[in-house]
């Protein structure tokens, strides 16, 4: 508290440029903003698809970054708001050539989002496919019961997607085979049920 002492409120120069701010040191904040946003989309980009959960790596960082940038103005005293606006629109424009690059070259989305990862072919599980992406063979079981499959041998292809979510093809009829289940490996049928 012994910085807020000093602190006069409603000073309009202090809350929206902050005191003693130079264009070098705006530049700064650009730079580190930039940095930090990189790291943090590689960062999410190797953490795994299920620790982001249902969101882009893109997503993912923007949320983090725009309730840092918004958040630390609108708290501390000492961070003017011009600090937070070079932040967000930095980050905006980060994002947008992100965004640029992924749409014009599908080898940049493929770097950047990841790829599908094939997890079942022909009724049979992708062991080495199995971790890549941080997908457990648990999850992936989970997924196939929710889906109605009882048996890894009723789906022709299944695919990790870059968002975390699965893609099931079941097999026709004739190709269905009994592989391995799907059940957990504890289950047991209880009379009555």
């Amino acid at each position: 508290m012994e910085g807020l002492q000093n602190i006069q409120p409603f000073d309009w120069y202090r809350v929206f440029i902050g005191e003693g701010t130079s264009v070098l040191f705006l530049l700064e904040i650009a730079f580190r903003t930039a940095v930090m946003y990189l790291y943090a989309l590689i960062f999410a980009r190797f953490v795994g698809k299920r620790s982001v959960g249902q969101v882009s790596p893109f997503e993912f960082i923007m949320i983090i970054v725009i309730s840092s940038a918004a958040g630390d103005p609108m708290f501390y005293a000492h961070v003017p708001l011009l600090y937070g606006v070079v932040v967000l629109t930095v980050v905006m424009l980060l994002h947008r050539g992100m965004s640029a690059l992924t749409d014009k070259s599908e080898r940049g989305e493929d770097l950047l989002e990841g790829e599908p990862i094939l997890v079942i072919e022909e009724g049979n599980l992708i062991d080495q496919a199995i971790g890549r992406g941080t997908i457990s063979k648990r999850e992936l079981m989970s997924q196939l019961r929710q889906q109605g499959i009882g048996d890894v041998g009723e789906v022709e292809k299944a695919f990790f997607e870059p968002n975390g979510k699965f893609s099931i093809f079941q097999a026709d009829n004739e190709n269905q085979k009994k592989t391995q289940s799907t059940m957990p490996a504890d289950y047991t049928r209880r009379p009555g049920v």
